[in-house]
């Protein structure tokens, strides 16, 4: 194997780690503001508004700049995000206060906490999320941390959007953890909708999808 490969696999593997995002500000300081220069992909404001989600959870939400950017289109949209960086969620609280008076419409968690998502929910007359996200945070985490997961939110939602990287024969893939998606979310009842090529960058050597699932009830083939 080349070395340039070698490399590719060692970085890949690195930020594959859950351990590397909650500790990255201490020896790349600059990384808050860097995520908060990315583009949102047209992808989201789109779904959002063919779809009439005004609720989302996004679990791995990092600065917050995919919640601040959709609500700032809809300044209604109820945000919930959960990240492993303290600093990473100072930010998102600072962003959010600027553009929305109400902090009962936002809350942000270093952890999975059921009784603070009870009360967030509660405060605003919901049952369940319109939607939750895992936006290329899955792969850092272990096959049995993901079905643990999934357990404790298949009842949060009834849509679940994922961009992460999936098991395919067709591809070459270096690196990061590859799944499948369809199969692991199928175990909570969820069926797959939609799935495409990643709507960021496409990456080398690994197939990186975005894909949409929606409930169904076990009992029968017709969509909840």
């Amino acid at each position: 194997m080349k070395i340039s490969n070698l490399i590719i696999i060692f970085k890949r593997k690195i930020v594959s780690s859950s351990f590397f995002w909650k500790v990255r500000h201490f020896f790349d300081p600059s990384w808050i503001d860097g995520y908060d220069n990315k583009t949102i992909p047209k992808f989201y404001f789109d779904f959002i508004l063919e779809n009439n989600i005004s609720s989302i959870l996004d679990f791995g939400c990092a600065t917050g700049k995919l919640l601040y950017d959709l609500n700032k289109e809809n300044l209604d949209l109820i945000s919930y995000g959960i990240d492993i960086n303290i600093k990473a969620l100072d930010a998102c609280n600072k962003k959010f206060k600027l553009v929305n008076n109400s902090d009962s419409t936002f809350f942000f968690d270093h952890e999975v906490n059921h009784d603070n998502l009870n009360l967030f929910l509660q405060k605003n007359n919901l049952k369940k999320f319109d939607l939750i996200v895992f936006d290329r945070v899955l792969y850092c985490l272990s096959e049995d941390a993901i079905l643990s997961l999934l357990d404790s939110f298949a009842d949060l939602t009834d849509t679940i959007l994922i961009d992460d990287f999936e098991i395919s024969r067709k591809f070459e893939t270096q690196g990061y953890n590859h799944r499948d998606w369809i199969s692991l979310l199928d175990k909570f009842n969820f069926k797959n909708t939609i799935n495409l090529p990643t709507i960021y960058t496409k990456v080398s050597k690994a197939n990186a999808r975005t894909l949409i699932f929606q409930k169904y009830d076990s009992k029968s083939t017709d969509m909840s």
